[in-house]
């Protein structure tokens, strides 16, 4: 699957699930960050192919180029498993075999970019936006919001989530001193 699909997938687990921000790391790295051995192949790609077929999508596809590392497969489970027992989370094993079943359903139904990926693709952002926009109606108690409502609500929260990962810097309430 495109990484765009992992991403929104793992961020709607997130959601669901209601994860911490220790919970949201391990999640994102078993479901989304084991796709950076994708990057990892460039190299080979350039050396047998040249620079000027990194926008080959034909050529990416042909290439004789070991795109996905031993993360990709079942066998993974022996490096997974002992992880999720470190974390003491079962989160990173369940992230895992989410991103391996997925890539699983690409190749055997989907097919590469296909026009079914990308339909998945939107009724997964579609789901997040839901869930997202209950969280909102739930939060300022209210059946019906304006979208402008909801857009400048959500604009905040991210504000506020990305503040927060700077290091250094602590959130704390508004009525701080």
């Amino acid at each position: 699957m495109l990484a765009i699909t992992h991403f929104v997938v793992i961020l709607l687990l997130i959601l669901l699930l209601k994860l911490d921000r220790n919970e949201m790391l391990a999640v994102m790295l078993f479901g989304v960050f084991i796709d950076v051995d994708h990057l990892l192949a460039i190299p080979d790609f350039i050396s047998q192919n040249g620079v000027e077929n990194l926008t080959n999508a034909e050529s990416l596809m042909a290439a004789d180029v070991e795109w996905k590392s031993a993360l990709h497969s079942p066998m993974a489970i022996l490096i997974v498993a002992p992880s999720a027992v470190a974390f003491r989370l079962a989160l990173p094993l369940m992230a895992w075999g989410t991103h391996v079943a997925m890539d699983m359903i690409q190749i055997e139904y989907l097919g590469i970019s296909s026009l079914a990926e990308m339909a998945l693709l939107g009724i997964f952002v579609l789901a997040l936006v839901l869930v997202e926009f209950r969280r909102f109606s739930a939060e300022h108690q209210v059946s019906e919001m304006p979208l402008s409502g909801f857009l400048s609500w959500e604009t905040r929260r991210m504000i506020l989530i990305l503040a927060s990962l700077i290091p250094g810097k602590r959130s704390r309430p508004a009525n701080a001193a």
